[in-house]
């Protein structure tokens, strides 16, 4: 996912009643501030402050997902004109914009339906018309969920159907995000590395032929076991024709005046001929976007790793490149995690720590150049849809992180220069406002 990206914090202010999976519920606000469960940096979903803790056991709030027939398939079979049995109502705060759903936080209140003991719940809807960046490998995040413990990944939301044919229903872990207790560039606790080494190491025990074929759908064998130049020329392709190329015609100008070379994302290109070369590695399951904002401390100081939508089976290490790039350690601790990621691969996963340091780089390289594509459009549209009075704070801010990501993947694109963050901001007040005028 991109390297900085626009505040997705909602306010809810009206009283409406809505229809969800769990039967009718209620709108109202304002509710405290919350951040979206698929936002980037300081932006994850946690509980609201006003809400009471919980408990360490990760069944005490649920999270219910859309009821879409496409969000499941065979392990979990949904059903979106199944009756909801109107003892699941409840008070609905939201909605909270995460960068693929629309999340909603319910508490079930009432009835004595199976979901009335849960306390909290979480329901998600997808957002219309949203830009999807990052390549989907699996078709559901809820089925490899409810694979996850039987394969021995620790802390995930466990996942289970509310009645036959009902939606799917998953653990709402309360906590803060790691990202707010430990911000990024900022020390992790010890404790805390022992976990996310933790978690590298069950990650490496999932092979490929160990989750069903409902699970990883029909594109799971699109490379080899080990082709790991298949697999980062897959992913540069994905950025190339749907972040670059499709943008094009609407911001091809944008890019072009930001510097980005127009072959910046060809297999021909610096970047390209690089991924090609890439050593093999033995293929294992990767969570694809693990960070800060994805990683719920529980009261009992635990790590819950949730959004796992960019999952995938694939080269080891796209996920360390990927989790240093997001994560931004100190120099001591990215050094510190490098390390112990390899000695847990050299003992789980044999073969997967060949040609680590020279491809290491490249995958490095890669997640700059994408948070490059992502993020000039990403800012683009967070300055067209700004209102009249907010559009010059949204300027300054997009100026200050488009330059930022810029200068990170300056050698990375082959970039001749990097526009300051004066220059970057006249590029983008060259947008017309998409947002109506008071």
């Amino acid at each position: 996912m991109p390297d900085s990206g626009a505040s997705s914090t909602v306010r809810s202010t009206r009283t409406t009643a809505v229809r969800t999976g769990l039967g009718a519920v209620r709108r109202h606000g304002p509710p405290a501030v919350h951040r979206a469960p698929n936002a980037r940096r300081g932006s994850a979903c946690s509980a609201p402050r006003s809400a009471p803790p919980l408990a360490e056991t990760p069944v005490r709030g649920r999270k219910v997902v859309s009821s879409r027939p496409a969000d499941l398939r065979e392990s979990l079979p949904m059903t979106p004109s199944t009756p909801r049995p109107p003892t699941y109502g409840g008070v609905l705060e939201g909605p909270l914009r995460g960068h693929h759903r629309l999340w909603y936080v319910v508490r079930a209140d009432g009835g004595d339906g199976e979901l009335a003991d849960l306390g909290r719940l979480k329901v998600g809807e997808p957002r219309e018309g949203v830009l999807w960046y990052d390549r989907r490998s699996f078709p559901s995040e809820e089925a490899l969920l409810a694979e996850l413990p039987r394969l021995g990944v620790p802390r995930v939301p466990p996942v289970r159907r509310a009645g036959a044919g009902g939606p799917a229903v998953h653990g709402f872990i309360e906590g803060s995000t790691l990202g707010e207790l430990a911000p990024a560039g900022g020390h992790m606790s010890a404790r805390h590395l022992d976990q996310i080494v933790e978690l590298f190491r069950a990650l490496a025990r999932v092979r490929p032929g160990d989750l069903p074929p409902a699970v990883t759908g029909d594109g799971a064998a699109a490379h080899g076991a080990d082709d790991s130049a298949g697999f980062l020329g897959g992913l540069l392709r994905h950025t190339r024709e749907r972040c670059y190329e499709e943008r094009r015609p609407e911001y091809g100008w944008l890019f072009d005046r930001l510097g980005v070379p127009p072959h910046a994302f060809d297999d021909t290109s610096p970047l390209g001929a690089r991924a090609a070369r890439l050593t093999p590695r033995p293929y294992c399951l990767l969570h694809g976007d693990l960070h800060r904002e994805n990683l719920i401390v529980a009261p009992d100081d635990a790590l819950w790793t949730i959004d796992w939508e960019l999952a995938a089976l694939g080269d080891p290490l796209y996920d360390l490149a990927t989790h240093l790039h997001l994560t931004r350690y100190p120099p001591d601790q990215e050094r510190e995690v490098t390390a112990r990621w390899h000695e847990v691969m050299a003992r789980e996963l044999p073969g997967a720590t060949a040609g680590t340091a020279r491809d290491l780089d490249c995958y490095l390289r890669f997640k700059r150049a994408q948070s490059v594509c992502t993020d000039v459009v990403r800012h683009a549209v967070a300055v067209r849809e700004a209102p009249p009075a907010e559009r010059a704070g949204r300027l300054a801010l997009t100026a200050k992180a488009v330059h930022r990501v810029l200068a990170r993947a300056e050698e990375a694109l082959g970039l001749t220069g990097v526009p300051g963050p004066g220059a970057v901001e006249e590029i983008y007040d060259a947008l017309p406002s998409a947002a109506p005028h008071a």
